[in-house]
């Protein structure tokens, strides 16, 4: 098992990181699969460290926000809220992702826009994983940041590096795929299907409000495995004939709920609708993928096939190294494993020189 030296642990505290959070207008404007921009694409972004340091993108999933780390300072022209950040355990200095040693950008997912789609057409239309590339790419030149880059990407964040890979082989050096493959299973299809049946039922605003939180209900249901709930929930009782669910605050029905009103309350079906189209779109042509790979994968995944990941790593044309991450927590592993994916990242970063034969399948 590999471990993290303790003068490491203390650079987090005491190392300082400067941060840059903005809003910046995209220039060329990039042409998108689903039509010509019919408005400039503004994109919000962070950054992290010295910007003459090589750059490395994160992103995370299509909750995920651009802040990845706490920020010691914000913009005054950000829209964005900033407070902990979602991988604060792996961005940072001396963590597995170390802004002492590399820039760290990364972006707000543009889950529409307006796009002219014939000379008199104007419409809102989701962009893809690919779209969100070009906008990256375009994003990158727009901030003036050279180099080729090294990615690492979780779940729709994963897609999105794939697809830069694919299209910009030499903009980018290095691929850390968590949790995402090439295309989607057709489970995890079916399950954006109903979610977005549930919309379409949708018609007053407390209705839209309550379609949104079963949506997200459902989606966190796979999320998790059956080892999580069991560990974290009682079973639940009916009191009849009323059919009072007895020890409701510790059932997985509270737990649901809460989590379904709590994404509701900072989020739109309109939002939450494209982005699942969005991941319906995805597909790539991985012998076009180059740079070198690293694709980590967890058995317990219900959304991203684990099968699909080993084989996508045989279809690469770069160099490619495949991981299996044991975890209970599912497609969440990204946003729990924290210890194992340090250990993990620090090894595919190269800090460490030992293998990680905890990890490694083939």
């Amino acid at each position: 098992m590999l471990t993290i030296k303790s003068q490491e642990k203390r650079e987090e505290v005491t190392t300082p990181v400067s941060s840059r959070l903005g809003v910046v207008t995209l220039e060329p404007t990039p042409e998108l699969s689903v039509g010509i921009p019919a408005r400039p694409v503004e994109v919000e972004y962070a950054l992290y460290g010295d910007l003459n340091l090589p750059v490395t993108v994160v992103l995370g999933g299509i909750s995920a926000s651009c802040q990845v780390m706490k920020s010691g300072q914000d913009n005054a022209h950000s829209r964005a809220t900033y407070t902990q950040g979602w991988w604060q355990p792996l961005v940072g200095p001396g963590k597995a992702v170390d802004c002492t040693r590399t820039c760290v950008l990364s972006f707000n997912y543009v889950a529409q826009h307006r796009v002219k789609t014939s000379v008199s057409e104007v419409r809102e239309l989701s962009l893809t994983p690919a779209d969100q590339a070009k906008l990256l790419n375009v994003l990158l030149k727009t901030l003036k940041l050279n180099g080729r880059i090294t990615f690492v990407g979780s779940s729709y964040g994963g897609m999105v590096g794939l697809s830069f890979a694919e299209l910009y082989p030499e903009a980018i050096k290095q691929l850390i795929c968590i949790s995402a493959s090439d295309r989607s299973t057709h489970t995890a299809r079916a399950i954006r299907a109903i979610q977005k049946g549930i919309f379409e039922l949708a018609d007053l605003p407390e209705q839209k409000h309550q379609a949104l939180s079963l949506a997200r209900q459902l989606a966190i249901l796979f999320y998790r495995t059956d080892d999580v709930f069991d560990a974290q929930f009682i079973d639940p009782l009916l009191e009849l004939p009323q059919g009072k669910v007895v020890g409701y605050e510790q059932t997985v029905y509270s737990y649901l709920a809460h989590q379904g009103q709590k994404f509701a309350n900072s989020n739109t079906i309109e939002t939450y609708a494209a982005l699942l189209d969005s991941i319906d779109t995805h597909a790539v042509n991985a012998s076009k993928i180059e740079c070198d790979c690293s694709f980590i994968a967890v058995p317990s995944d219900r959304l991203v096939s684990y099968e699909s990941m080993r084989k996508l790593a045989h279809k690469v044309n770069g160099q490619s190294q495949f991981y299996r991450l044991e975890s209970i927590y599912g497609h969440d592993a990204f946003l729990k494993e924290f210890q194992k994916l340090t250990e993990l990242l620090k090894k595919i970063l190269g800090e460490y020189d030992e293998p990680a034969t905890s990890y490694a399948s083939c």
